[in-house]
């Protein structure tokens, strides 16, 4: 394989394209579910504050990804730039922009955490043997709500000045200082103790959210199953549909975070397709919000009959909480 990786520096513009149908569609979809949790889906307390957070955080991370940012990868190295809106209007680094992706996708796993967690509190109180304490799970809070700025706290500590990226550009790639000099501006990650504390903490996040939310929902289920005889059948029905909705959700997680470890696959095993499987990786992972805000129309039984005006005549007073 040659030594400048066959990289392509020219603006690929069917990714761009496939940001903007991505991000309309999804910014559609999802704005389209916090009109249902707002106005269609009666009191549901904080678990309705969770959900209404996790929309918020996803309109958000979209918006970043598909129209502010709008980024374009140089990999097998390390590196790209953004062609997005305040890249070329407003100046913003591709640094800034990658750390508000950081943020937002990190408060997107851990709203979804807090929405699991909430449910898990509101299930364990249905045996009614005793007062759940809230102490436990408002540690757990403070804990998911402190993760996102640490997260992205490393980040922005693992980056190099422009200079010294270009000075470790001509040390390595000599042959593509001039392309590089050439954008606009462009960011170079190099592996120093803060990229390596960002990545240890991005897998120990992925690692952790996989393994509490499977252990909770497992439990989750066990509770409800312990006491299907003390509850009415509407109650029951209430619970795991909301419950089977969070699953559901939740299985939708690897579409946003399986392409980020090809990302880093391919920056360990270059190849000469490498840039190209990365941008077709980026390209899957701006569909997440897309697929997770269709499951969660389909899977609360209330949304589809307002969305699909099923059972027209029903009251809105009879509207059934989560």
């Amino acid at each position: 394989m040659s030594s400048d990786y066959n990289l392509d520096f020219e603006v690929p513009y069917y990714i761009i394209e496939h940001y903007y149908i991505s991000g309309g569609v999804s910014v559609f979809f999802n704005f389209l579910v916090l009109y249902l949790l707002l106005f269609h889906s009666g009191k549901i307390g904080n678990f309705k504050f969770c959900l209404l957070s996790f929309q918020v955080s996803s309109i958000i991370l979209d918006l970043i990804m598909t129209l502010f940012m709008q980024p374009i990868g140089l990999f097998p190295i390390c590196a790209g730039y953004s062609y997005g809106i305040l890249s070329r209007w407003y100046s913003w680094s591709s640094h800034l922009l990658m750390m508000m992706v950081a943020f937002f996708l990190s408060c997107q796993i851990e709203t979804l955490m807090l929405c699991i967690l909430q449910k898990h509190k509101t299930i364990l109180g249905l045996r009614k043997l005793s007062n759940i304490p809230d102490w436990p799970y408002n540690c757990v809070f403070v804990v998911l709500g402190f993760y996102p700025f640490l997260v992205t706290f490393t980040l922005d500590l693992s980056s190099e000045n422009h200079e010294r990226q270009l000075e470790l550009l001509n040390e390595l790639y000599p042959a593509l200082v001039d392309k590089f000099r050439s954008l606009p501006e462009f960011q170079y990650y190099v592996i120093n103790d803060g990229m390596k504390m960002f990545l240890a903490l991005a897998l120990f996040g992925t690692v952790q959210a996989f393994v509490v939310e499977t252990t909770l929902v497992i439990h989750m289920y066990r509770t409800l199953k312990s006491v299907q005889n003390q509850l009415s059948s509407i109650t029951m029905g209430r619970h795991k549909s909301a419950l089977r909705s969070l699953v559901a959700q939740f299985a939708t997680t690897p579409v946003a975070m399986l392409p980020g470890g090809i990302v880093a696959l391919c920056v360990v095993f270059p190849t000469d397709y490498s840039q190209k499987i990365t941008w077709y990786s980026i390209m899957v992972m701006t569909t997440h919000s897309t697929l997770n805000a269709i499951v969660m129309i389909l899977t609360y039984p209330q949304f589809k009959k307002n969305l699909m005006f099923w059972n027209k005549n029903m009251k809105r007073t009879s509207i059934a909480t989560i």
